[in-house]
């Protein structure tokens, strides 16, 4: 399957323009120590394109992708958002316009996410997010347990359409063709038996969701093109989990999440 690269993931916002919640903050202890297997990818029969090969809303088909995997897992039945959900709120956010292409411009994460907890994408509000710290793969592995799903924000660069089109993982090479602009991905959680690394393949790479399938990703190019990570709060998710999974200080994020937004935090 040959896909048109279109930018959608617009740069991150300045944190001192527009704070936000940082998962480490709330991680009490020592990190939480995943199973050894848990598949948090399978039960989804079907990813769907949801429009991101004719405009830019990677970040929108990232955030249906994410309730896919979130109500197979936590409600043990798959709810697809529609497309015509997951342009909704491109236009909102943004003033997308299908029929105007200078107006597909794409999305900030952090904007996406806020009208999410907001407003609701297909009928779906989550109740809060955080920033992950990409570089502490600890974090990682520990977001990725407890939330089931990452949304990553990468730089990226033209190789890596040559290698998904040649169904290969995405990885570094000597010359990458340059960075073709922003995109935003589900990131997945998958652990094998025997033990493997966390949130990843048997061959230690990643597993995530974009363009309609799982395509991997090595740990070369996590540390090269992986600009941002998030974790959202769930109500499906938490329903499943007992809504209080461990390693989280709840009350703790609550009382951040009210000083920071001025809202009273969600009971899950």
């Amino acid at each position: 399957m040959s896909i048109t690269f279109r930018g959608g993931r617009r740069p991150p916002h300045p944190e001192d323009a527009r704070p936000r919640l940082h998962l480490g903050s709330f991680l009490t202890g020592t990190y939480p120590k995943p199973p050894t297997k848990v598949d948090y990818v399978s039960a989804v029969d079907e990813w769907p394109m949801y429009g991101n090969d004719q405009w830019g809303d990677c970040v929108w088909a990232m955030i249906g992708h994410t309730i896919e995997a979130a109500t197979a897992y936590g409600q043990g039945r798959t709810v697809k958002v529609s497309e015509a959900d997951v342009l909704r709120g491109y236009s909102d956010v943004t003033g997308f316009d299908p029929a105007d292409p200078s107006t597909d411009q794409g999305t900030v994460i952090q904007d996406a996410l806020d009208y999410w907890r907001r407003t609701g994408v297909g009928g779906h509000k989550i109740l809060a997010f955080a920033q992950v710290d990409i570089h502490d793969a600890a974090e990682v592995d520990a977001a990725l347990w407890l939330f089931g799903h990452l949304q990553l924000g990468i730089n990226f660069p033209a190789v890596a359409m040559d290698q998904f089109d040649a169904g290969q993982p995405w990885d570094v090479v000597t010359n990458d063709g340059g960075i073709e602009g922003g995109h935003a991905i589900d990131l997945g959680y998958v652990l094998g038996d025997p033990p493997q690394l966390v949130g990843r393949a048997a061959n230690g790479n990643y597993r995530i969701i974009t363009w309609g399938r799982v395509q991997e990703m090595t740990p070369a190019f996590w540390d090269r093109y992986v600009e941002e990570a998030w974790v959202v709060i769930t109500p499906e998710w938490y329903d499943a989990q007992g809504h209080n999974p461990e390693g989280i200080d709840a009350a703790a994020l609550g009382e951040a999440f009210t000083e920071l937004t001025g809202e009273t935090w969600p009971a899950i």
